[in-house]
């Protein structure tokens, strides 16, 4: 059925081109359809005031909250928690007293070895004052972090490294000592002689 429909277009093609409908016809089809409906007209700076009302509550509700109730919380739980009067734990603790005890007395053969030359006392407590400094420097922090086991081990860290430039100042004073008794030992010839 379809080949023979085809086929009479085909045929007819140029009796069907040649009509055009008349301006009555689209004025009927145009009488049919519904009447447009006018759009509402909304107005978006409204809109955008209301959201942007909307995001400063949030935001000052969250501050408050953060602020506030937040630090209020945390300052309950903390006067729950007992409060830990050394933050340093027993085990930590005699390795740290060791280290000291090795410091004070190296820095007191340290300090007899050096009474004749302070220039050079000096020079070396200002590196032994660099190490120092980085020891209090974490001795404030292992009562404020929660990982104390990592900055106790720096600070025992840091004693060793004081203790060990102690040791080798010590070696270096020595040897300045022992080449200075030679010339010492001369001169006092020479005076003698």
């Amino acid at each position: 059925m379809s080949s023979k429909l085809e086929q009479y277009i085909k045929d007819n093609r140029s009796e069907f081109n040649g009509e055009r409908p008349s301006k009555n016809v689209w004025d009927e089809i145009e009488a049919t359809l519904p009447e447009p409906r006018k759009a509402k007209v909304v107005a978006l700076g409204h809109v955008y005031k209301l959201m942007a009302a909307a995001a400063v509550v949030c935001i000052v509700l969250t501050s408050v909250y953060f602020i506030y109730i937040k630090e209020k919380n945390t300052q309950g739980s903390m006067a729950n928690q007992p409060q830990q009067q050394n933050p340093i734990a027993p085990e930590y603790a005699s390795q740290l007293n060791k280290e000291f005890n090795v410091i004070q007395t190296r820095q007191q053969e340290l300090k007899e070895a050096t009474a004749s030359n302070p220039e050079l006392y000096k020079a070396f407590l200002s590196d032994l004052q660099v190490l120092d400094s980085t020891y209090q420097m974490l001795q404030k922090q292992v009562s404020s972090t929660p990982n104390r086991d990592v900055i106790i081990k720096a600070m025992l860290q840091n004693l060793k490294l004081q203790s060990e430039l102690l040791y080798r100042q010590l070696m270096i004073s020595n040897e300045l000592n022992q080449k200075e008794e030679p010339q010492q030992q001369n001169k006092n010839a020479d005076l003698k002689g």
